[in-house]
């Protein structure tokens, strides 16, 4: 079985293996990757910030008029 955790806290790993069905006694691997939580906010934010403008009518063509250099 392999099973992905994101975002987890150290603390709530104990119950999140559990809720699995993993019991205390198997032997697992574990990797560990820290999250920058600044950073995923800034990612979830700009995310959201392009799925509002894509709503709202933006597209490449029009971003890409916007951002052209007219000096």
């Amino acid at each position: 079985m392999k099973q992905t955790l994101k975002q987890i806290k150290i603390s709530d790993i104990p119950d999140a293996l559990q809720r699995l069905g993993i019991s205390q006694d198997t032997t697992i691997n574990l990797t560990i990757e820290t999250v920058e939580e600044e950073q995923e906010y800034i990612l979830t934010l700009l995310q959201q910030i392009g799925q509002e403008a894509q709503a709202k009518g933006l597209t490449d063509e029009i971003l890409e008029e916007l951002l052209a250099d007219e000096s």
